[in-house]
């Protein structure tokens, strides 16, 4: 199931057996799903899951829901050109380097991020704007702490042949 799980979202999220089993046991109390144990000679027993009646009956009613809620997902992958992902395990000391880097960055026209990130080899080229949205999530699970951090601006898009300038924003002036 776990693995099943972590397919469906590309290996975006990968649940624990504290998160899967207790939701399998609520499921069981509310009489969705039935269990039965395999008593095995060799390895571990095996526990299966099969729906009931009003399982299946509550599944119907809310797959319209999961269906749309797909449907967005999917637009929004859709939407996004390309997504790069970056994982990898660092030392204190190099993580506070790629995040110096990433900072100093930002400061300037553009941030390679094959040059800040260590091991990165893609060459990607990034052009921050003002403003910048920033957005930091941290969360623990278990004994982890995760921190996600979200930048994100929008680019300026090259003038077309022949196009006007956009005009720029009026200043107020000062009052003397």
């Amino acid at each position: 199931m776990i693995r099943e799980l972590e397919k469906r979202f590309s290996g975006y999220w990968r649940p624990k057996t504290g998160t899967i089993y207790p939701a399998f046991e609520k499921l069981e109390e509310g009489g969705l799903v039935t269990s039965r144990i395999e008593f095995r000679d060799e390895g571990l027993d095996r526990k299966h899951y099969a729906l009931t009646e009003k399982g299946r009956t509550e599944l119907a009613q809310t797959m319209s829901h999961w269906t749309k809620m797909m449907e967005v997902l999917e637009n929004y992958r859709e939407v996004h050109e390309s997504i790069f992902r970056y994982k990898e395990r660092l030392s204190k000391e190099d993580l506070s380097k790629a995040l110096v880097g990433l900072g100093e960055g930002l400061g300037r026209r553009s941030v390679d991020l094959s040059k800040v990130l260590p091991g990165h080899q893609k060459k990607v080229l990034v052009q921050p704007t003002d403003p910048v949205t920033f957005k930091l999530l941290y969360a623990k699970e278990e004994d982890e702490l995760e921190i996600h951090m979200e930048l994100k601006w929008t680019p300026t898009r090259p003038a077309r042949p022949g196009a006007k300038p956009a005009p720029r924003p009026k200043r107020p002036r000062p009052n003397r």
